[in-house]
């Protein structure tokens, strides 16, 4: 009698949901149970989900469009077009031909932080200005070469009969772009007299690193964000990504770490799966975590979780494979995931049933082995 007595407790305690086990509950007695303003009853999680089932119609309405090699020709005009223009800091060389007095450098009080060495030439201020024998005090920021050179010639005629200018940039310190994250060599590169577009600055910077996420280069010009696939531009030539770029631009190029896929419930080994350049299925996710477990997976439960903050009013989206028939994984194989993405196997109800007995068989053998101890 003591026995089932003590037997019916630990089914008791075992059904009431096992609160005796540290940490599995969480009481909200004297507890602040602090809820949003906007929270209510119809304000449930539900009520957020849209449930797709994978079909073939699915698949191919979410297949992306295919590649193919696309010209630039705008970036092609903004390069035959591009001229360089004169910054504050840049050191300018001027000679004037036949008049070798004018010609020699003076050396500048600027120092190149990277040299460490005194620069021969004729500095162009924090104003815009440069100092020029003969011609006096001149504006030239934003000016191009050639421009500078008409500005010199004009002033110089008043001294020299048909003088002949000639003005090239010996260190070009006024414009840079940033270049970070998973290159060879992070840091900034200079603008110069020859344009350098997205693809220039990523090779000037070494190339991209071995853990590299090449699909979403982000690109910010003038404080605008736009993501740019240097995966695209390389294996497919889609050069309509490669811009040309100006001084303040960033290339930044993420690592794969923040690109993964979330695999749980009844697999081999659950997993957080790096996405990789080439993108990731699902039949290659369960593939890559052992495959579904045989004995205890839902064939019909195979659900991708995702977050789609642009659908205001149900922004998760649950996806569902039904692989009771095997040819469901020619579907698996065909539908994409996305970084963050959770893919969740459930089990079988026999799997879960045999878990609950499992657990009461456990129980009552450890109610008999005290039992036959204390006898």
């Amino acid at each position: 009698m003591k026995q089932l007595t003590v037997i019916g407790f630990s089914l008791l305690a075992l059904t009431a949901g096992c609160t005796v086990i540290p940490g599995s509950g969480l009481p909200t007695k004297n507890k602040t149970v602090v809820y949003h303003e906007n929270d209510s009853a119809d304000s449930t999680l539900d009520s957020r989900v849209n449930l797709y089932p994978i079909t073939l119609s699915l698949v191919e309405s979410m297949r992306q469009p295919p590649r193919f090699a696309q010209n630039n020709n705008a970036l092609n005009a903004q390069k035959a077009g591009y001229r360089y223009r004169v910054g504050s800091g840049d050191v300018l060389n001027i000679a004037v031909w036949a008049h070798a007095d004018l010609n020699t450098p003076a050396p500048t009080s600027s120092i190149n932080p990277q040299s460490r060495q005194v620069s021969n030439g004729i500095w162009v201020d924090e104003a815009g200005y440069l100092f020029y024998p003969l011609a006096g005090k001149m504006l030239v920021r934003g000016k191009t070469l050639p421009e500078v050179q008409n500005m010199l010639t004009g002033r110089l005629k008043r001294y020299i009969k048909n003088p002949q200018v000639s003005v090239n940039v010996t260190e070009f310190r006024s414009q840079r772009v940033t270049v970070s994250g998973a290159v060879g060599q992070a840091g900034q590169l200079p603008i110069t007299n020859i344009p350098v577009t997205l693809l220039d600055a990523i090779d000037l910077a070494g190339g991209v690193a071995e853990n590299a996420d090449t699909r979403h280069i982000k690109w910010t010009h003038n404080g605008v964000d736009s993501t740019i696939s240097l995966q695209d531009i390389l294996q497919y030539g889609d050069l309509s990504q490669n811009h040309l770029l100006s001084h303040g631009d960033i290339v930044y190029v993420p690592t794969t770490e923040n690109s993964k896929v979330y695999v749980m419930g009844e697999v081999g080994r659950q997993s957080a799966l790096r996405m990789g350049n080439h993108g990731l299925t699902l039949t290659q996710a369960l593939g890559d975590t052992g495959g579904m477990s045989q004995a205890m997976a839902d064939a019909s439960g195979v659900f991708v979780i995702r977050n789609a903050p642009a659908d205001h009013e149900k922004p998760i989206h649950v996806y569902q494979l039904n692989l009771k028939d095997a040819t469901a994984y020619a579907l698996g194989n065909q539908f994409r995931l996305q970084p963050e993405d959770v893919v969740y196997i459930t089990a079988a109800p026999v799997t879960r049933w045999n878990r609950v007995i499992s657990q009461l068989t456990n129980s009552i053998s450890n109610v008999n082995a005290l039992d036959d101890t204390f006898q």
